[in-house]
């Protein structure tokens, strides 16, 4: 039997196989009875789809001489079981193609299964690829080893992705597939934000900068808040960089989505007001039993806390795990109409 990849100068036969089989085994590190009853099994599939006996077919082959016992089993309404020895000598030509086959098969199942154990120990990590095709709106990538799927809702809305390009994803779990192994990856989920952040400030993998809370809608705005366990060291300021130069590394690899950055805190009305941030709030107040924090902002800074169709509003509520009612700090002043 040739190696994957190989060709064999001769047509395979039933004599040798079991020579070639435990070579093969040694080489691969496959226990050799597991590879035997792969082979058997697709032997017995084989030459009941050939002939068509009746009854339940099994395949035996005799690994020092390659002759092969083939037998039916039927069994009879009254619960008798008859089992009849089958004719194999027309079955031997088909017989070595198929064990070449089935080998063939079982090596790229054991090996697929290899990378997508790896995946999965990978899960929530950075990986780079190409973008091989893009089919029926899910894009498909080339990470080597494993190709990554990212289906619609895993991707940035509005950004167009094309064959060719190099790619940056996620990885989430693997998917199953039994041509190959396949990987379901992301550039939309919260964990691509935070890995990218991670990537870029070496803070973050030292851990004096912690990642405190993301909250993200894809393609348009993304909050972070992050804080330090260093005095002195300003966690914002670490994630922006020196010039902005890390943020602008974030905004770049996430097609211009608006990225605010913004200091986490232990007391919850500083949090909600640093949340709402660009916006300048007056004054917090959080009513505990009901979870909602009330904001006052001045009046020129109410459309800026509330942001276009509520989004600031909205994300400094998932960011902060808080209901937040937004109101002008004064609003006699705000209904009264212009003079």
């Amino acid at each position: 039997m040739s190696r994957p990849g190989s060709r064999s100068q001769s047509e395979p036969s039933t004599e040798g196989l079991a020579e070639a089989l435990t070579a093969l085994c040694a080489e691969l590190g496959i226990p050799f009875e597991e590879m035997l009853h792969t082979v058997e099994g697709a032997l017995a599939v084989a030459y009941k789809r050939a002939f068509n006996p009746d009854g339940e077919v099994t395949v035996k082959l005799d690994t020092s001489t390659g002759a092969l016992d083939v037998q039916s089993r039927v069994v009879h309404r009254d619960g008798s079981v008859v089992t009849a020895e089958l004719p194999s000598e027309d079955f031997k030509r088909m017989a070595a193609q198929t064990a070449k086959h089935a080998v063939l098969r079982h090596i790229h199942d054991l090996e697929r299964d290899k990378v997508l154990r790896d995946v999965a120990e990978h899960k929530g990590e950075l990986a780079s690829g190409i973008v091989d095709r893009i089919e029926s709106g899910i894009v498909y990538i080339d990470l080597g080893r494993a190709e990554g799927v990212m289906p619609p809702e895993e991707q940035i809305p509005g950004e167009q992705l094309h064959p060719g390009r190099p790619v940056l994803v996620v990885m989430l779990e693997p998917q199953h597939n039994r041509k190959q192994a396949q990987v379901r990856v992301s550039r939309g989920a919260r964990a691509f934000v935070h890995r990218l952040l991670e990537a870029e400030v070496p803070e973050i993998k030292a851990g004096a900068v912690q990642i405190r809370a993301i909250a993200r809608e894809p393609g348009l705005r993304t909050k972070i808040a992050v804080s330090s366990s260093e005095p002195g060291l300003d966690p914002v300021g670490a994630c922006v960089g020196p010039k902005g130069v890390r943020h602008r590394a974030i905004l770049s690899e996430l097609a211009n989505e608006h990225v605010d950055i913004v200091p986490w805190s232990e007391d919850p009305e500083a949090f909600v007001a640093a949340a709402l941030g660009p916006a300048k709030a007056d004054r917090v107040t959080i009513d505990r039993i009901t979870r909602t924090a009330t904001v006052l902002v001045p009046k020129n800074q109410l459309s800026l806390a509330i942001g276009r169709d509520g989004q600031n509003a909205r994300l400094g509520a998932k960011l902060t795990g808080l209901r937040i009612d937004i109101k002008a700090s004064d609003p006699v002043e705000e209904e009264t109409p212009p003079h």
